[in-house]
This record gives structure tokens, sequence and C-alpha cells, in this order.
């Protein structure tokens, strides 16, 4: 069964809750009980029937008469189910409002015909057009205060069309309704007979989003991974595209292509779905096991998202500190969570007088503009005009939401090297092993594991290397180090030291200690690595449990007088020489690594602190 998602926005009190009531009642989805309550509560307020208490939640709503979190109920109607999100229309609930729009398919803006398009209405039309929110019809509420005169409903169409059409928003249509008389909510009116469009029912009807959603590439952000048995179970939401058992699919931001083996239905059915489409949420389960978690993104191998750890996005602020340059946030988009940095902010625009200014500087309050961020770790998604669902953000400062916004592009100036991850090569798949992970450990007596040592030059990775490498193999565990200068002779004898280099450098170590993980092997790698986003990649394709990330750092003056190789002496002699953390860029890694100053920390030290790490993950 298909389903459409919309989310209902206005002012505050323009009849928001009211319309969905209404429409909850009329087509038979409230239960009794709770019409019974709702009518207790309204005549113990000695007002007449109340159809948004149906929908309002919280007794504080109850009592002063306005929605205060997002609400969502599910109906049925025909052939189809609705997800109804009811999102708060008061200027101090607009951040809920976000959180309600950002994952709906479609968006009514609702006006009160007495009281015509006030502020909110304004900046929620701004929310959805910067969430990317295509599929926009305005409703007319409370026609009945108006005598359902049809030159009030015209000249409001005329005024928001304006509007509309100056932020880039094309509505579908304009419905005049009365929610309260129930006109047109869910059958014509009789009262407006010069009205000759569908009730707000028959055009829900009539919209098919995801007959359109389906037909584009596959994308299922990933929820959460189960393991039953045997079986290790994917489960999300097709956001777009179809799925069928048998399909090939990538997994994104690692690039590993499988096989569909099985789609699985709960309650278990006699016989489980061949194919799901768009909406649908699923379980699959893959012909070969990937490292898969949360936030990953499962795509047609022949369209696959874009990858990269920066992104340009068109935004709407609403936190009270401004937007600047090299603040750091959080960035939700489908089931991914990012640390991002602001890299840069390329316009701003004033949402109430629509003033652009290409100086950059912040965004305000209630401003919009285009921002590029930078992510710690590579971002996927789409261009919001191709892709809508996997092309809308919403940011966070902690727990709050301070604005949403689509992505506009990509940011190829600093793509990585590994940022399509697709062989050039046609017609090809995987030769899957015939021994697992589980095979070559049972034989070898221990896990795979990769550690990964990351350091300016001079910090003591190819030291620290040598000596987990003998205290490995003493202890009978198969072992092999990836030194970066080694790999320069051989299978990066191609690259020089600018930045792509560095990142293409990364991304052939980590895809050899990947092949050398799969045979069973602990893998130290010892590179430099400077970028945070390089250093992430590695880190999903061999998958976190298998994975430990090293920093070795020292003084610069500590550097200096090693110099093992000449390349601080060299550099203060030829200023075109750049080192990473002294004249190149070296990004320190996060909370998620073990780290050592090696000017105080000796190299006993060092290693027995990673294989306390280590051997307790490899048993």
């Amino acid at each position: 069964m298909q389903r459409l998602s919309f989310v209902v926005v206005g002012h505050v009190d323009h009849g928001k809750s009211t319309l969905v009531g209404r429409l909850l009642a009329d087509t038979g989805s409230v239960p009794e009980d709770r019409i019974e309550r709702v009518r207790r509560i309204c005549e113990e307020q000695r007002k007449p029937f109340e159809y948004a208490f149906l929908l309002d939640a919280l007794e504080q709503e109850q009592l002063q008469g306005v929605t205060i979190d997002v609400t969502e109920v599910r109906f049925r109607w025909k052939e189809r189910e609705y997800l109804i999100i009811d999102a708060p229309g008061h200027k101090e609930f607009i951040k809920n409002m976000i959180s309600g729009a950002a994952h709906a398919d479609a968006a009514f803006l609702l006006i009160d015909a007495l009281e015509g398009v006030q502020e909110q209405s304004r900046r929620h039309a701004w929310l959805l057009r910067f969430l990317g929110t295509k599929s926009v019809a305005v409703i007319v509420s409370k026609m009945d205060r108006v005598d359902y005169r049809q030159e009030v409903f015209e000249s409001l169409r005329a005024a928001y069309t304006d509007f509309l059409q100056g932020i880039d928003v094309r509505p579908l249509a304009f419905l005049p309704v009365s929610a309260a008389a129930g006109d047109n909510v869910s059958r014509r009116s009789e009262r407006m007979p010069w009205y000759g469009g569908p009730s707000f029912l028959e055009f829900l009807e009539q919209l098919e989003l995801s007959a359109g959603v389906s037909g584009k590439a596959l994308r299922l952000p990933v929820q959460d991974v189960y393991k039953f048995d045997e079986r290790r179970i994917i489960a999300g939401r097709i956001e777009s595209g179809t799925l069928a058992v048998g399909d090939e699919i990538q997994v994104w931001p690692s690039g590993h292509t499988a096989r569909v083996k099985s789609i699985e239905a709960w309650p278990v059915a006699p016989e489980a779905p061949a194919s799901c489409g768009a909406g649908q949420s699923v379980g699959l389960t893959l012909d070969f096991q990937l490292f898969v978690q949360r936030g990953d993104v499962l795509a047609d191998a022949a369209s696959p998202p874009r990858v990269s750890s920066f992104l340009t996005g068109s935004v709407f602020w609403l936190g009270r500190q401004p937007l600047e340059p090299n603040r750091r946030y959080r960035l939700k988009m489908a089931t991914q969570e990012r640390e991002v940095e602001v890299f840069s902010i390329t316009q701003t625009i004033d949402a109430a007088s629509m003033d652009v200014s290409s100086e950059g500087g912040a965004i305000k309050q209630n401003e919009a503009g285009e921002v590029v961020f930078r992510a710690v770790r590579p971002l996927v998604f789409d261009e919001a005009v191709q892709i809508p669902s996997t092309g809308r953000f919403v940011v966070l400062d902690g727990y709050d939401v301070v604005g949403g916004g689509i992505v506009l592009e990509a940011e190829d100036l600093y793509h990585r090297a590994y940022r399509t991850g697709l062989p050039k090569s046609s017609s090809i798949s995987p030769v899957h092993a015939a021994l697992t992970s589980a095979d070559r450990a049972l034989a070898y007596g221990h896990a795979s594991h990769v550690i990964w040592l990351t350091g300016v030059p001079g910090a003591g990775k190819s030291t620290v290397a040598r000596r987990l490498e003998r205290e490995l193999f003493n202890r009978d565990i198969k072992t092999f180090v990836l030194d970066g200068e080694n790999l320069r002779f051989g299978l990066s004898a191609d690259l020089g030291f600018a930045d792509q280099d560095r990142s293409e450098q990364a991304r052939r170590a980590a895809e050899v200690a990947r092949l050398l993980q799969h045979a069973g092997l602990v893998v130290i790698v010892a590179l430099v690595s400077p970028f945070v986003a390089d250093r992430q990649y590695a880190r999903a394709l061999v998958g976190e449990e298998h994975f430990t990330l090293v920093h070795l750092h020292a003084p610069l003056e500590v550097l200096h007088r090693r110099d093992p190789h000449g390349l601080y002496a060299r550099a203060a002699r030829d200023e075109r020489i750049h080192i990473p953390g002294l004249n190149a860029p070296f990004e320190l890694p996060g909370a998620d690594c073990l780290a050592f100053d090696t000017s105080s920390v000796g190299v006993d030290g060092v290693c027995d602190e990673i294989l306390r790490r280590v051997l307790k993950s490899i048993g």
C-alpha cells in the first residue's frame, strides 16, 4: 500500500488542527472513545465541539488552544495510507514545525480567510522552499467567517501567489474550506457554488507522489541493522526507487556492492515479498556480508548518490546566534548525522525584504543564505532537485534545531579521489571468497583488524609500526605493515604530495588494508593521511569494529630535531616544500582515536596501550 506523508502549516490559530481533526472524523479514523472524551472536555470548557482536540495530544494545548508539539497521525482512505503531520504555527514553536516538515512528501499552507497572509504565513513558505518541499498547496480556511465570498478567496489567492512565485514556490492548488462547518473538507460544499475544484480529501487522492518517486533511483537510508540467527537484516525506509530480490545495490559511503538476497516481512508471512517501492519501510538481507551501519545509504549500482565531505546548501536560519564561518554544528540528513563546520557563506537573503547580498558574512535569525559545509566524515546525498528526500537537511546546535535547508551541489573542488567509488570497468561483479572471516579467525586463532597510525612527518609512525609488528608476531598473530614510504616505491609511485595525491594515497592504502584484513591479518598502516575525511573513509571501508585510529604527535621543536628524512631542514630553505602540520593542512582527529605525544611517551608505552586495546578486539 502506498503512503503519502503531508504536513499542514500556517500562522497560529488559522485552523490547522481543526482541519486535520475534521478530516479524521469525516473518514471514520477516530475511535469513538476519543470523540466522547473531546466532547466532555468541550462541555467542561463550555465551548462547541473542537475538532482540533482530536489531534492536540497535550493538555497544555487543549487549555491554550494552540498546537505546541508536532503531532503525527495515520489514516487509510481507499487504496492509500496517509501520514498527517500537524505542525505548530506559533513563532516560538517554529523549530518544531521544521522537524515536522523535513520529511513530508507534500505540504499545505493554511491562510485564515478573515486575517489573511500573516508574518508566519510568509516564513513557513520560506521554510518549505528551503526544505525542498516541491508539492505545495494552499488552503484558505474559515471561509464561513467571510460568508463564503468568492472575492475574498480570489484576493487572497492573488496576493499569496505573487509572494510564493517570488520565492520560487509554485502552488499546485488553492482550496477554500471551512473545517468547523465541514465545507470542502471531505466533500464539495454547496455553500461555494463558484468553486469547481476538488475538496481537500479529493485533492489528496489526486496527489501521485509515490509513483514519481518510485521512478527515480533507489535510495534507502539505513535506520538500523538487526542480527537474527545467522541473518543480518538491514532496516530502513525506501525514499525513492524500487527494490527487488536479486537487485544489485551499493552501500554508501563505502561503495561496496552486493545483491538483495531476501526482503523480510513482519510478522513472518507464508511468502516473503519479492519487491517493494518508495514510501515502504523494509528489512532486507544481502548475499554478501558487508559492514553496514545506521546512516549508510543503499542505492542503485548504476545511479550512485553524491559522496563528499563538502556540500553547498540553501539554508533558512532560526538560531538566536548568527550562522558564521568556522562555527561547528550537527547536520541531520535522512538517518545520517555528522558534525559539520561552516566553511564559507556565499550569499545571504533577508526573508522579510528578500534583499540578496553576495558579501557573505553571517546569516542572522530568520534570514536565509547559501552555505558551504565541511563534514568530518563524508556525507551521502543527492541534489534536492533530483531526489528531495535525500537532498534536504536540518542543522542542530546541541539538541536545538537552528536551521533547515536543501542541497544545491557537492563541492567538486574538495571532492576526494574516492568520491564515486565506482570502477571504470563495466559488466563486472565481485567474486566472493570461499572462506569467511570466521573460518580464518578459527584457523589463525584471532580475528582481523586494522591499526591506522596517523600523524605529521617525524611523529614516530614507522617506528611504532615496526615495534607493533614485532610484538604481534611474537604472540603468533598474523600481521603486516603498510608504510606510506614503501607504498610510494610501487603502488603509489605515480603520486606526489599535493592534497589530492595524499588523499589518493590514503584511499589506496585503505583498499589494500581492507584486502589484507579480509585475509585475516592484523594490518598496521603508517601514513600521514592529513585529512579527516580520508581517515573516516578508511574506517567506513574496513568497518568500525575492525578499526583503531592512533594519532601520534610531538612538539614542533622535537619534529625538527628528529627530521628522519631531512624534510624540515629542506622546508626551511625552500618554501615550495609543503609539510602537513607546518605549512600544509593536517586536520586533527576527533575523540574517536588513541592519541600519544611521542616526545613524552616512549615507543614501549605507546605500543602497550595500543595492544591493550587491539588484543581485546581480536580475541
